[in-house]
């Protein structure tokens, strides 16, 4: 059913919804213009009782019925035209002229004929596309660009009539917008989700994970820095982020399996106390993890905590670990703190599913989504568009500059939807998640374990909370070397000359090159 192959409305569905919304008649693929070519006038106004205003478009919009022969001429064209006219006044509904806007100026048209020409996901053709390869090199497309007041009152000069096509312009124009109230696609401001406790958890977990490592009694920059930053994620709003991830990394741990992170979470020391990050940001310093006894270098003469060479601890002799990347909490959260953290979590790709399935557990399961994409065309496939548009219409001859010019123009178009592949969005459990997007099965299939945000998850990242759940080799890999090795991957150290010196030789490895050297 072809019903089902695309996003609709029932008519029925509009109905119980009509108090909000205002609906016009569209262009020459709606009924109005239909029933105006091809039927009687208690079938005309039956579908223009329908509609809140009604919509027609100046004549070279309709080129293509006249080229194609769907309307046999342009007086008949008139003729449809002007009995929407006609019938609508009779009815007492609006009736106003719209561009039917698909480009913004009359020099794209060119990349739009382009695009008219070129094969969909799927071999899915134009509805515009002409078959006939003939009639296409003879059809010119309609004219779609945005037109100014003037240019619009040009288009409807046939009329013979100012008064009429200042209306249909102007008037009719303003009154619809003067009936819109204004609105916002999408509210304005953050709304992370509720999880109760998360604030008091969070500080909990940290200064819990932060005792272990550096003692009873934090030093100072230890204490100073996570109550600084402790302080501003809650005031923001973001503990339930730094909370979730926590979970999630914690979860996937007593499974077995090693989460990294990525970006600029490392700047966030709160993320290290909460162990969604093994990047420590504080200066460099040495730590001991039996007597908790600290070294902090904050001088600059050390850059990172792994490049300082071993020592062992003057209070109890036990071999320090070196930490610390002096890294800034604002290069994560911004100079204020009020930036929307963005925390990237490479699981296992064996475990990513598993993940994901988890935050379903932590929220309301009717309020997580997988974040969709939209798929754009990339430029060697525009420029494929364009080699086929050109071989089509006969154009063969057209310079490699020209036919560049024609891709540049068609990169970026919209080409297909689809899902983040680890993106995961959270709409808060007091608010209806079609207050941010439309909501979607992946491919139409109603039988997929996830549903899909509509809307493009840059374009609401900002508003609800996104968590960047990635699936990667890397942690599996960790996983497998472990079994092998029974070595825990947390506890090798950073400094290890050995292993350093396998940049520069193979020494360390005990290769006999000598094997190497008889074969070469």
């Amino acid at each position: 059913d072809d019903s089902l192959s695309e996003p609709r409305i029932m008519r029925n569905s509009l109905d119980d919804k009509r108090e909000n919304l205002l609906l016009g008649s569209s262009c020459l693929n709606g009924e109005v213009f239909e029933m105006a070519a091809n039927k009687d006038d208690a079938s005309l106004e039956k579908a223009i009782s329908f509609y809140d205003y009604i919509e027609i478009q100046p004549i070279a919009n309709y080129s293509n019925l006249l080229a194609t022969h769907s309307v046999s001429s342009l007086d008949r064209l008139k003729e449809i035209l002007r009995r929407i006219i006609d019938t609508s006044i009779k009815l007492n509904k609006l009736v106003v002229a719209t561009g039917d806007v698909h480009y913004l100026s009359v020099k794209d048209k060119k990349f739009r004929d382009v695009y008219i020409n070129a094969q969909g996901v799927g071999g899915v053709r134009h509805p515009l596309y002409i078959y006939n390869s003939d009639l296409r090199k003879r059809i010119i497309n309609p004219d779609q660009h945005f037109r100014t007041t003037d240019e619009m009152l040009d288009c409807f000069k046939w009329l013979n009539d100012k008064k009429l096509a200042k209306m249909l312009v102007i008037s009719n124009s303003r009154t619809i917008y003067d009936m819109i109230e204004y609105t916002l696609p999408v509210p304005e401001g953050t709304y992370p989700p509720i999880v109760e406790g998360s604030a008091e958890k969070l500080t909990d977990v940290c200064f819990e994970t932060a005792h272990k490592m550096y003692g009873e009694n934090l030093p100072e920059i230890v204490d100073e820095r996570l109550k600084r930053e402790l302080e501003s994620i809650i005031s923001n709003g973001y503990a339930v982020v730094y909370y979730v991830s926590h979970l999630l990394v914690k979860k996937s741990n007593e499974d077995g399996y090693l989460v990294g992170s990525r970006g600029s979470v490392g700047s966030s020391f709160v993320a290290t106390m909460s162990k969604i990050t093994e990047v420590n940001p504080l200066a460099p310093h040495y730590i001991c993890s039996k007597c908790h006894h600290t070294e902090f270098f904050l001088d600059g003469s050390v850059s990172s905590g792994y490049d300082l060479p071993d020592k062992h601890c003057p209070v109890c002799d036990n071999l320090m670990s070196g930490d610390g990347h002096n890294i800034p909490f604002e290069t994560f959260l911004g100079f204020n703190g009020d930036k929307v953290p963005d925390i990237d979590l490479n699981f296992s790709n064996e475990y990513q599913s598993k993940a994901h399935a988890f935050t379903k557990e932590v929220f309301d399961e009717r309020h997580v989504f997988r974040a969709g994409t939209i798929g754009t065309v990339a430029d060697k496939t525009a420029f494929g568009y364009v080699s086929g548009y050109l071989e089509e219409m006969g154009l063969d001859h057209i310079s490699k500059a020209t036919k560049d010019y024609l891709a540049s123009g068609c990169v970026g178009i919209k080409r297909t939807t689809g899902q983040h592949p680890g993106g995961i969005i959270v709409i808060p459990e007091n608010m209806d998640p079609s207050s941010f997007t439309p909501i979607q099965y992946p491919a139409n299939d109603k039988k997929s374990e996830w549903m899909t945000t509509h809307f493009d998850f840059h374009d609401i990242h900002d508003n609800v909370l996104k968590f960047d759940i990635l699936g990667h080799v890397d942690p599996t890999a960790m996983r497998l070397l472990y079994n092998i090795s029974n070595i825990d991957p947390t506890t090798i150290p950073m400094n290890d000359p050995k292993v350093i010196s396998l940049f520069t030789s193979v020494d360390e490895l005990h290769v006999d090159t000598r094997v190497f050297e008889e074969k070469t």
